[in-house]
């Protein structure tokens, strides 16, 4: 199996419009700059994270790996390969059961943007 390249590219935390944290990255590491604690809000227990444990959390803001038609979902964001920093890259991490989302460097998007309508 080919391990895909991972780009990581630095993005901000939100509930709804409340910025909860920003994440960097260093060679192993994501580092977490929490603004908020509050558990439903926070989806990050500490400041920094290896990234084999990050993308583990990431993984929760996908679809399961396994899933029926995988391949279909993965051809409709342009992606080749079940990679969850590259779907939450696409789908900014957008869930239906919450409200947290992940806003990029250089995106002016807002909740009314990327939430499930």
């Amino acid at each position: 199996m080919r391990i895909p390249e991972i780009k990581h590219d630095n993005f901000s935390v939100f509930w709804g419009d409340e910025k909860t944290a920003d994440v960097t990255f260093t060679n192993s590491m994501a580092l977490i700059k929490r603004y908020s604690q509050h558990p439903v809000k926070q989806i990050f227990a500490k400041d920094e994270i290896p990234l084999f444990e990050f993308g583990e959390i990431l993984k929760t803001r996908c679809w399961d790996e396994h899933r029926d038609n995988l391949e279909k979902y993965l051809h409709k964001l342009g992606l080749s390969d079940y990679n969850p920093y590259e779907i939450c890259r696409k789908t900014h991490g957008v869930m239906c059961q919450d409200k947290v989302w992940f806003k990029y460097e250089g995106e002016s998007l807002t909740w009314d943007d990327v939430k499930w309508k």
